[in-house]
């Protein structure tokens, strides 16, 4: 059995979209979140992101996770 990836929600998705996009669950976009801002924090733990676009990044983060909650379903 081959299960076909959809390579829009696997990579291309961002914090924005997340929350609009039809075929994940609630729990899914969540989740999808919650591991965007885990590799937000890891980049910033290494010293490897730029503060200004780390705040950005975070605050976007923050709002897609705030817009999912709000939803209803």
């Amino acid at each position: 059995m081959n299960l076909k990836i959809d390579s829009k929600l696997e990579t291309d998705l961002t914090p924005e979209e997340i929350p609009d996009h039809d075929s994940l669950t609630k729990e899914e976009k969540l989740e999808r979140i919650k591991d965007m801002k885990f590799e937000l924090e890891r980049q910033t733990g290494r010293g490897t992101a730029d503060l200004d676009q780390v705040e950005a990044r975070m605050a976007s983060l923050n709002l897609a996770i705030s817009r999912v909650k709000n939803q209803q379903g």
